[in-house]
């Protein structure tokens, strides 16, 4: 099992460091499955390397292959202190769960809430499935439940949900890094008979729930849909996930950029210390994250990191606060770098699918990275952090920090 779990690490670290779009970059994950499928209990994460050969979606191939490393990392340390777990539900930290239940939530989750026997999930025929699945959160965000304890009570009801119904078990599901796949799926799902309830929902109080909404928004063709984003994107956070979406729709770049404002090149060729570069950073941010990997100006900022830095642990710090997934594939690559520079770049990404690696780095924030992760990407994965000592930053939260306080 060690060696098969070795394996998909040196995979995993191959595909990120080639790149996820070049040719052969994934071929080791094919031999890392192959000696996966002998061992039942690492399942699970064949299953998730099977996901990522079965799609072209590089996003969805970043996101699993984020979990699937810090999961090989966790099992990993266990085997060496002779604690030899199996991938059964209680297992697993949080991280780790949301592996499985990301990858493969059909085979976790009955398809109808009546087919759902877990103790946690209320009976439909009670009519209180709404007040069951608000309990259900409240307690995750408080801390009280895992997230592997709420999310059949979560996929019981959004399954069932119809935009007619109260929106809130939806906002609650989108605020949360770990629920919010359910809900999305849900939506899609729904189709422009769902319209409504996303431009609804880019209108939020968690900014969590307004840039999952705005992600969301850029797959209608509606003019109702687009004019809801120019609405709704100055009010979203700049995360990586929506950014690398709005890619492919530059006639909404105009909303984030500043006109007249200096390029990047322009910046570049004007750079001459780390206090301009760390300026830079914070007025190119946007147009950044919207280069695709290809772009020379890209390259062109990442010479100048090597550049700039006057020692290797200087070039890892500079190089985390590049937000681009380029450098978070650059930091997988490397994890005796990862540790160290991990809450920069997620800082600096906004990217809420690095949360599990962050969250198995930092089990707990100091205060001021919590009103950092409040002020900047308040996901409600963080919200039990607030509640316990921070009381001044919860209202950031918005929705999931009301039901939460209600139900104390």
């Amino acid at each position: 099992m060690q060696q098969a779990l070795e394996e998909l690490q040196r995979a995993i670290q191959h595909a990120l460091a080639l790149g996820l779009g070049r040719a052969g970059g994934l071929e080791p994950l094919r031999d890392a499955l192959r000696a996966l499928q002998p061992h039942d209990a690492l399942a699970p994460l064949a299953d998730g390397v099977q996901a990522v050969l079965d799609t072209d979606d590089a996003r969805v191939q970043l996101d699993v292959l984020t979990r699937l490393h810090y999961a090989c990392g966790r099992l990993l340390t266990r085997l060496h202190a002779d604690a030899l777990p199996t991938l059964s539900a209680d297992a697993l930290h949080e991280p780790t769960r949301r592996v499985a239940a990301v990858v493969l939530p059909s085979s976790r989750f009955p398809p109808t809430r009546e087919g759902n026997q877990a103790p946690s999930v209320p009976p439909a025929g009670r009519g209180n499935l709404q007040e069951g699945v608000l309990e259900s959160f409240a307690r995750l965000f408080r801390g009280e439940a895992s997230l592997l304890e709420t999310l059949p009570a979560v996929y019981a009801h959004l399954q069932a949900w119809q935009p007619d119904q109260p929106l809130l078990p939806m906002q609650l599901a989108l605020a949360h890094y770990g629920t919010a796949h359910i809900a999305i799926e849900r939506l899609r799902a729904l189709g422009t008979d769902g319209l409504q309830a996303v431009i609804q929902l880019a209108g939020s109080k968690s900014p969590a729930v307004r840039l999952r909404a705005c992600e969301l928004l850029l797959e209608y063709d509606a003019p109702k849909a687009s004019a809801a984003l120019r609405s709704a994107l100055p009010k979203a956070p700049r995360a990586l996930p929506l950014m690398q979406k709005l890619r492919a729709r530059p006639d909404l770049h105009e909303v984030l950029l500043k006109d007249g404002a200096p390029t990047l090149e322009q910046w570049l060729s004007a750079l001459g210390d780390r206090r301009q570069y760390h300026q830079m950073l914070q007025q190119t941010e946007v147009q950044i994250m919207l280069l695709p990997p290809n772009a020379p100006a890209l390259d062109a900022l990442l010479q100048k990191v090597h550049a700039l830095a006057f020692n290797e642990y200087e070039s890892w710090r500079m190089l985390a606060r590049v937000p681009h997934e380029r450098t978070t594939q650059t930091l997988l690559a490397h994890p005796e770098w990862l540790r160290s520079q991990w809450y920069e770049h997620f800082l600096a990404t906004l990217d809420y699918r690095l949360i599990p690696i962050l969250r198995s780095i930092h089990p707990q924030f100091w205060r001021e990275q919590v009103r950092q992760i409040a002020q900047n990407l308040p996901d409600a994965a963080f919200l039990t952090d607030a509640l316990r000592g921070h009381p001044d930053l919860v209202k950031r939260f918005g929705e999931p920090a009301e039901v939460a306080q209600s139900r104390n």
